[in-house]
């Protein structure tokens, strides 16, 4: 009999699961429940998230019986989930007409409670059937409520515990996958080699049916190439090949292929089997496919290809498998991404050692030559090149090596408009990946048209301009183009320094042996031509000509060094266009230019061309409204007669131009002669200068007297030398060598120091110079900046009063700089010397400046007082300058007086000042004071 309280039901209740083990717990407490309550049918079942019931126990007419999993909509059960307890007393089929169950089992009546979880959620559901109306003992209700939150807890208890082993089992499975696909990466020894070891892992550890893996070339975007780069199928014989189902497979799966590529993220696809399900997941089905994934392999944020695995059981694919595989695909991509590095390195050292190693020519058109074909060997290319930019033209470049499939070929030029290289000048660098054929130059007629891939950059000099090209190209399409685009930049790199290094030497050979301003050949380059004219053994006969131009320094001080330089280039210029192509020019220095005629060997054609020369520059040059005329004096010495070394043939020119310009001539051919009185001059010259050194020189005293009554109204000092060696030297010679060596302002200064010193000596013997002591000073002198501190030092250094110092001053001299010549002299006044125009008119003067000019005197030359009482036009001379001083307030004074006649003409002009033998000589010091001063 049954029991009928509760006390009862949970005292059997629990003496029956008292012996029952937790692994079938459901089972007796659907037996016990069916026995307890007298009850047909009991249910014992879970329910899941989708509403899906899932019987864990079913006992049936006195046996356990297969329950299929059933859904809740629509059935009693659905009712149970929604409420605490659900009971139907009768008629439980009409209530719910769409539950088979309840059909094939004649339930009439029905009670069903919710299994819960310690947190109130149902878990599953407890049901009791009855093929009649269900007459259930007191408390039931209560009690089945009672065991159901009992069995709800053991439930929760089992779903937590496959849980946990279903978690322990995944991290297990996913630390193995992981560890396989790390020693796959650590291990591999190429690309294939991993992608391969990682289809492997996929298979056999992930347990997926099948993994292939496609590549994405560089460049192609979410288009992957056609071929399996590897893969793994647990139907063949051996990993590593895909059966013929399998292929049908990977090909149906390119669609999800390009998503995962495009959306850079896994795709996972279920094959629907409902009618609307598509023709793919029709036909997947079919080839057994429950679930297809794409991982893209990625790596930073480049896409290196697509792994695909699918699975032909029905296991879910959650989102822990997605992360999971996604890690994987990672550690894939990083170990693509290594061994690319890794491959990168090499090649980039293999490029470097290139460079260092393998080029044997140490410089110039041979290294670039090597540079250039190591280039193509270290990239695998086909074509190397390296041009140069003209410098001429920008727009055209000039190959300096080319290699096509290993083989040298000839230079060519090029214009680089709408070709790659263009782009490389404006981009730095240009990289075509396909078709570059139909863009290369036409000047290469056609011979690289079958070129796909073109990588080139520009080569810049050290100052960031560009002056050049290099570049590879490929017969093949190319997309991976960093090792190429690496590589290159290091042979760029040794390229433009070896082309900076080559444009430096030019320059500096530019600098060395080319003259900046004319751009001819310079002094050095001048000496080598002539060194191998005279040494090539032909003694062949030429003519040397040294060419000075006349008076340029005139044009420095009064247009400027820049007008000047100018002058000369157009000189230079001018020159060479009436020359002969093979006679050489060169400029030498300063004004002075050379030609070397090799077709000329006597004098006679030797002199036309000097003449030539000279009407060149017969037209005035003008230069920003400068206009200057020039002309030239030139000397010429012949190969061999004049000389049979390059030093000899030079000097002797230059003695004949020397002689051209003293004797007033424009041309002069060396004469032997001339040798002599060079090597005389020079002699003296050094001679001169140990006598100005050693203070040596002294000076002679010729009074300057009042004609009306023989009175000394002052005395000129004139500077003497006699030498041990070259005894009595004439003031004429010289002087005349003192201004031409540039020793004049020395001579002066000595003078003035002499000159002091004798006046200072008169002093102490208690005599007295009436009137001032003239001293010559030179043109030169005036450029000299302290002649006013050398006057002013040696007056005080000696106690001398300026005030007994006349300077005697060329009419030359002062026009040669009239301004700083006015300038001096007015500061020497104010100190109170006195101040006479020597020599005046034998030169060129402007009243105006004359007028400035402060002087005291006018002294006239002796040219013209010699010839006064014979010559008509010298008489007129010497009476206008008298009368013009006059008016100007100025003292007359003649020098040159020889006899009475002449004085006393030039007394009845007006003139009262002489000085001349015809009053005394030049005296020494002593004999001076004794005859002029006692």
């Amino acid at each position: 009999m049954s029991p009928t309280t509760a006390p009862e039901i949970f005292q059997q209740l629990a003496d029956g699961l008292s012996r029952v083990n937790k692994g079938g717990f459901f089972h007796h407490l659907a037996q016990i429940l069916a026995n307890l309550l007298n009850v047909d049918h009991t249910l014992v079942a879970s329910i899941d998230r989708t509403g899906t019931a899932t019987p864990l126990a079913m006992w049936s007419q006195g046996e356990f019986v297969d329950a299929d999993p059933y859904a809740l909509q629509e059935t009693p059960c659905e009712q149970v989930k929604e409420h605490a307890c659900f009971y139907i007393a009768s008629q439980a089929q009409a209530c719910f007409p769409n539950d088979a169950r309840l059909s094939s089992l004649s339930v009439e009546s029905y009670l069903g409670v919710p299994m819960t979880d310690a947190a109130g959620r149902c878990q599953g559901i407890i049901v009791l059937m009855h093929s009649r109306p269900l007459a259930l003992p007191q408390y039931a209700n209560e009690v089945m409520r009672i065991i159901a939150s009992l069995a709800g807890i053991e439930l929760s208890r089992q779903l937590v515990g496959r849980q946990a082993d279903q978690r322990m089992a995944s991290k297990q499975r996913e630390l193995r996958l992981l560890s396989r696909g790390n020693d796959a990466r650590f291990h591999a020894r190429d690309e294939a080699s991993l992608l391969q070891s990682a289809c492997r892992v996929a298979v056999e550890v992930g347990g997926y049916t099948a993994a292939w893996v496609h590549q994405v070339l560089p460049g192609a975007g979410a288009n992957p190439d056609g071929a399996l780069h590897a893969c793994a199928d647990i139907e063949g014989d051996v990993l590593g090949w895909l059966s013929p189902k399998q292929l049908l497979i990977a090909g149906y799966s390119r669609d999800i292929i390009c998503q995962a590529l495009t959306r850079q993220a896994p795709v996972v696809l279920i094959p629907q089997s409902t009618p609307a399900a598509s023709g793919l997941d029709t036909t997947l089905l079919a080839l057994e496919v429950c679930a297809l994934i794409a991982l893209p392999l990625i790596y930073r944020g480049q896409s290196l290809g697509v792994i695909t695995l699918y699975q032909s059981d029905d296991a879910p694919i959650t989102s822990a498998e997605v992360r999971l595989l996604s890690e994987l695909a990672d550690d894939i991509a990083f170990g693509i991404d290594s061994l690319r590095h890794r491959k990168a390195e090499q090649r980039i050292q293999h490029a470097v050692a290139q460079v260092a190693t393998a080029v044997s020519a140490q410089h110039g058109h041979a290294f670039l030559t090597q540079l250039t074909d190591h280039m193509a060997n270290a990239l695998a290319a086909e074509v190397g090149f390296i041009a140069t930019l003209d410098e001429q033209n920008p727009n055209v470049a000039n190959v300096l090596a080319l290699y096509v499939n290993g083989v040298r070929q000839t230079a060519f030029s090029y214009h680089l408009e709408g070709v790659p290289c263009q782009d490389v000048l404006t981009q730095r660098e240009c990289i075509v990946h396909e078709g570059a054929g139909i863009r290369l130059p036409i000047e290469s007629n056609g011979a690289l048209e079958w070129v796909n891939a073109y990588v080139g950059r520009r080569l810049d000099d050290a100052k960031g301009q560009p002056i050049g090209i290099i570049g590879v190209m490929f017969k093949a399409p190319l997309f991976d183009t960093q090792i190429v685009t690496t590589v290159l930049q290091i042979f760029a790199a040794r390229a433009a320094s070896e082309l900076g290094r080559q444009r430096d030497e030019a320059r500096i050979r530019q600098l060395a042996f080319r003259d900046a301003g004319t751009q001819l050949p310079n002094r050095t380059d001048f000496m080598q031509y002539l060194d191998e004219c005279v040494s090539d053994g032909s003694n062949v006969p030429f003519a040397l000509l040294l060419l000075d131009l006349n008076h340029f320094k005139e044009i420095n001080d009064t247009a400027g060094h820049d007008i000047g330089d100018l002058v000369l280039k157009e000189v230079a210029q001018r020159f060479r266009r009436v020359l002969p192509q093979e006679d050489y020019l060169a400029r030498l220095g300063g004004d002075e230019f050379v030609v070397i005629c090799r077709g000329t060997g006597d004098e006679i054609g030797a002199m036309q061309t000097a003449d030539t020369l000279c009407v060149s520059l017969n037209k005035p040059i003008v230069i920003e409204q400068h206009s200057s005329e020039l002309s030239v004096s030139v000397g010429i010495s012949l190969y061999p007669a004049h000389g049979q070394t390059a030093q000899s043939l030079l000097k002797h020119a230059d003695i004949a131009m020397y002689q051209a310009k003293r004797q007033k001539l424009t041309t002069r051919t060396f004469e032997h002669w001339m040798g002599q009185a060079v090597a005389q001059q020079l002699h003296i010259a050094k001679r001169l200068a140990i006598a100005i050194a050693d203070t040596s020189l002294y000076l002679h005293f010729q009074p300057q007297v009042d004609m009306r009554s023989g009175q000394l109204i002052g005395a000129e000092a004139l500077c003497r030398w006699c030498d041990e060696e070259l005894g009595e030297v004439p003031p004429g010679q010289f002087i005349a060598i003192a201004e031409e060596r540039g020793m004049i302002s020395a001579l002066g200064n000595c003078v003035i120091d002499q000159a002091c010193r004798q006046l200072a000596d008169w002093q102490r013997q208690g005599l007295q110079l009436n009137g001032q002591l003239a001293i010559n000073i030179a043109a030169d002198q005036f450029e000299d900046d302290d002649l006013i501190a050398t006057l002013l030092a040696s007056c005080h250094e000696h106690a001398v009063s300026p005030n007994a110092l006349s300077l005697e001053i060329t009419e030359s001299g002062i026009m040669t700089h009239p301004d700083d010549a006015i300038a001096i002299t007015e500061v020497l006044k104010s100190h109170g010397m006195g101040l006479s125009i020597d020599d005046f008119g034998t030169g060129y003067s402007s009243l105006a400046y004359l007028k400035r000019f402060s002087a005291d005197k006018i002294k006239i030359d002796i040219s013209f007082v010699r010839d006064m009482l014979t010559s008509d036009n010298d008489r007129v001379i010497v009476a206008t300058i008298i009368a013009m001083a006059n008016t100007l307030g100025l003292q007359t004074i003649a020098e040159g007086i020889e006899c009475k006649a002449q004085s006393d003409a030039l007394l009845m002009m007006g003139c009262t000042q002489a000085q001349g033998y015809y009053y005394d000589r030049p005296l020494a010091a002593e004999k001076f004071a004794q005859r002029w001063l006692a």
